[in-house]
This record gives C-alpha cells, sequence and structure tokens, in this order.
C-alpha cells in the first residue's frame, strides 16, 4: 500500500501465516496506527483438488462419494445440493419419508455445525471452559450420525430418489432425548457486499432459503427466521444460536410426522438443459449451477459455496477497528479453509471419449468446452509440472554422498550444484500453476514456489552443509 508523508509512522503487522491448524495458509498484512488497524489484507494459502472437473469426467453415481470431501463441517448439505440438483435435473420424486429423513439430518448437521464454530470461537476470544462443554453436545449429534450412516463424518448418507437406509431402531427416541432439558454491517451495507447466512440475518434482513424457494418439507410445519438488526458480532453470535434452537424444533415436528417408505437410487440420464439450485447452509447459501449433457456425465458443474463471499467484507470490517477485535470479527464469518478447493479451475478439461463416431471428434468437443471454461489454460504445461517439481529430489541423488566410498561428485562443488537442482522444485510449481485453468490456481503456484524458495530450500542448504561437513 503507498502511504503518504504523514502516514510514515503506521507499522504492518503480519498475522500468521496460520498453519497447521489451518488446512492451508491465511495471512493477514494487518497496517496498524499503533493498536488501531487502518487497512487489512487477507492473503490465501493454495489448495485444491478440482472438484469440479472431477465431477465432469465421472458419472454421477461415481461422483457422489467426492462431495462429502468439500466441507468436513457439514457433509450432509455438500450431499444434499449435489442430489437436490441432480433430481431437480432428472425430474425424480422423492418419498415424503425420505424427505423427512433428510430435514431431520441436514437440520442435525447444522446444529453440528454451530457448534463447532461456537467452541473455538469462544476459546479464540478467551473462553477455555465452554469450549469442553461445546464438544460434548457436539458428541452427541455425532453419535446420532454413526449409528445411522455408520460414520462420524464423511457422511455417503443422501441417495438420489431418497437415502441410503432408514433410521435404526430407537432412533427416534435417542434423538428426542437429545432435545430435552437441555464488527457493525447495516441491511443494506450485507445486501451490497453479496453477505450471505447468518451474516445477513445479523442485519436485519429476514431472508432464508428455506422460506424463499419453498425446497423439502420445510412449507408443512411451523418455524420462524431467526434475525436480529443491530448487525454486529453479538448478534451474529445470536442468530446462530437461535438457528440452533429452531433447528431442534423443526426437527421435532419432522420425527413426529415421519411416515412413508423408502426408494432405491435409480440410474438414469440428465437431459440436456442448465440448472441453478441453492440451498440455505449454516455459513450461507450453497449454489450449485449444472448443465446436463443427455448422459450419465454433466457438461459443466459449478460450486459456489458460501465462505468465501463473507469474507470480502473483512477489510472493511477491521478498519478502525483494535488489532484484538481481529479474532472476533474473523471468528463471526465462519470459513472452512477446503471451500477453496472448489474455486480453483482444474487443469484438464476433457470429458468422455464420446463425440462423434468412435470419438474422432472429441478433440473438436474437448478445445469447444475449453472456450467456456473461466480461462484457458495449458494441459501440456499441467502434465509436466509434477514431475518437474520431483525431479530435483532425484538428481539430488548425484549430490548427496551415500558414503566416503560412494561419492558421485565432488564435495568441493556439492553444495553449490545443490542450489540450482533445488530450484527445479519451484520451476515445476510454477508450471503447475501457469498450466491451470484458474488465475487463483496460478496465484497459488506463485505464492508456493515463493514458499519454497523462502525457507524450504534455506533448510535444505543447511541440512547439507551439515552432512558435507560431517563427512569431510
Amino acid at each position: 500500500m503507498n502511504l503518504s508523508a504523514t502516514e510514515k509512522d503506521l507499522m504492518i503487522v503480519n498475522m500468521g501465516p496460520h498453519h497447521p491448524s489451518m488446512h492451508g495458509v491465511l495471512h493477514l498484512i494487518v497496517t496498524l496506527d499503533g493498536e488501531d488497524v487502518v487497512d487489512c489484507e487477507p492473503i490465501l494459502g493454495y489448495l485444491h483438488r478440482g472438484m469440479e472437473k472431477i465431477a465432469e469426467n465421472l458419472t454421477i453415481i461415481h461422483y457422489l462419494p467426492y462431495v462429502t470431501r468439500r466441507d468436513y463441517l457439514t457433509t450432509m448439505f455438500t450431499k444434499a445440493i449435489t442430489i437436490n440438483g441432480l433430481e431437480q435435473l432428472g425430474n425424480i420424486q422423492v418419498p415424503k419419508r425420505a424427505s423427512y429423513i433428510r430435514v431431520i439430518m441436514l437440520e442435525l448437521s447444522r446444529i453440528a455445525s454451530h457448534l463447532l464454530w461456537l467452541g473455538p470461537f469462544r476459546a479464540d476470544i478467551g473462553a477455555q471452559t465452554p469450549f469442553f462443554y461445546i464438544f460434548r453436545e457436539r458428541e452427541l449429534v455425532n453419535d446420532l450420525f454413526k449409528s445411522t450412516t455408520g460414520m462420524r463424518m464423511m457422511h455417503n448418507y443422501f441417495h438420489i430418489g431418497g437415502v441410503a437406509a432408514d433410521l435404526p431402531y430407537v432412533w427416534i427416541d435417542k434423538c428426542l432425548d437429545f432435545f430435552e432439558g437441555i464488527g457493525v454491517i447495516g441491511g443494506e451495507e450485507a445486501i451490497n457486499w453479496g453477505l450471505f447466512g447468518p451474516m445477513l440475518r445479523a442485519s436485519g434482513i429476514k431472508w432464508d432459503l428455506r422460506k424463499v424457494d419453498h425446497y423439502e418439507c420445510y412449507d408443512e410445519f411451523d418455524w420462524k427466521i431467526q434475525w436480529q438488526k443491530e448487525g454486529d458480532s453479538l448478534a451474529c453470535y445470536l442468530v446462530r444460536i437461535s438457528e440452533m434452537t429452531e433447528s431442534m424444533k423443526i426437527i421435532q415436528q419432522f420425527l413426529e410426522g415421519i411416515s412413508g417408505v423408502k426408494k432405491p437410487s435409480p440410474t438414469f440420464e440428465l437431459p440436456r438443459q442448465e440448472l441453478y439450485a441453492r440451498m440455505e447452509a449454516p455459513k450461507g447459501e450453497l449454489i450449485i449451477f449444472l448443465i446436463g449433457d443427455q448422459s450419465g456425465f454433466l457438461w459443466r458443474w459449478k460450486i459456489r459455496p458460501p465462505g468465501f463471499i463473507n469474507l470480502q467484507i473483512l477489510p472493511q470490517l477491521v478498519k478502525r477497528m483494535k488489532l484484538a477485535d481481529i479474532m472476533t470479527i474473523l471468528g463471526v464469518l465462519v470459513i472452512v479453509w477446503l471451500e477453496r478447493e472448489i474455486s480453483a479451475g482444474i487443469q484438464q478439461c476433457i470429458g468422455p471419449e464420446y463425440a462423434g463416431p468412435l470419438g474422432i471428434l472429441q478433440a473438436l468437443a474437448d478445445g469447444t468446452k475449453l472456450l467456456f471454461k473461466e480461462s484457458r489454460g495449458n494441459t501440456c504445461l499441467f502434465s509436466i509440472g509434477p514431475a518437474i517439481t520431483v525431479i530435483s529430489i532425484l538428481l539430488s541423488f548425484s549430490i548427496i554422498p551415500f558414503s566416503s566410498h560412494l561419492i558421485l561428485s565432488d564435495l568441493n562443488i556439492g553444495i553449490f550444484l545443490w542450489i540450482p537442482i533445488s530450484s527445479i522444485a519451484s520451476v515445476g510449481l510454477l508450471m503447475l500453476g501457469y498450466g491451470s485453468n484458474n488465475k487463483y490456481s496460478f496465484l497459488g503456484g506463485l505464492r508456493a514456489a515463493a514458499q519454497s524458495i523462502s525457507y524450504e530450500i534455506p533448510l535444505t542448504l543447511c541440512v547439507l552443509s551439515i552432512s558435507l561437513r560431517a563427512i569431510r
């Protein structure tokens, strides 16, 4: 940032990188005037697995187990939005009982997600003891999930046309037992920033997709949108707390009225049309965009998670705040860093080989598909990048002496040879970023290469020099 003559006394503080406590690095460059925050620049790390392109290169049935890995705190929702979109695209009807079970699982997942936010958030701002009580309650929800799905996380439970299995014996009684006895943002500003979920409702906007889009069976029972008008961090806290109470109310009503039978998941072809589907997830609107291709594959699969949409207002919220206030404001944003996987484009944009007789038109189809992606990538560079990245490891065996009698290079120049060899890994990282099909992947490649140059290579050189010295 450019500072005027009167601002030369400002101090720039690096908060982070926060690693390995977060998946990928979050680095805040904070400009301070004393303890007052003047500016804040969030720097994101690099982490993705190309979820969208995996979806476009697998059949629907094969891809379904992948979606639960996108957000490990709300796996029921990532599966639900996927299943809902496919059911709408294929015009598949879901039995009433299966829809009831889905709503119960979604609301339990909402409670578990909010609890996992509440415990660490209160610990971050100095309230350590509630962390353990909150996790005790979350364990009860995980026990309910485990007894139904067989897993505490990554629940592959929602299937096309219904759910994987009915509720086990006495599960409803256990679920009922679980419920017994026990930064300022204005509304207009929140809308202008495109905020979703509890952050929007804490600013006085009564907007909940369960009421607006009328999906599943939410309209059949009595529940209200939870909101506050203050718009500060406490309001966000109160909205999430009240949403958990409202989720309990919804679940209890559905448990009392559950009926119907199960329906097996069908195998089907998706029609050649577009679909925009959204769902009210714990952190806001979870959105997908699908384009069918009259086959078991999708032409396009685009995901828009809520977390990083809300992150954009962070620099605005922390200005003129105290340094200690950053953790409070950052905490109410509730970001899962693995959402970054799905916003990083992938690399190879090829689809199944079925275009034209014997696939002879597949090259033309691939080129046409690439034109409709976010940006152009270089498949060859992206394919070669990993090999270039690890080749320095293979070449290192020509430098590192195995013993005093097995030396493949002169020890006097070995240390100097290691410098160009180790730099090959950084070249590979740059090739991966440049060859990807997304600007965020490219920025990630630059940061990964810079990270390698800044401390990984010097550390390796230190270790090598000590080894060479010891052998001499």
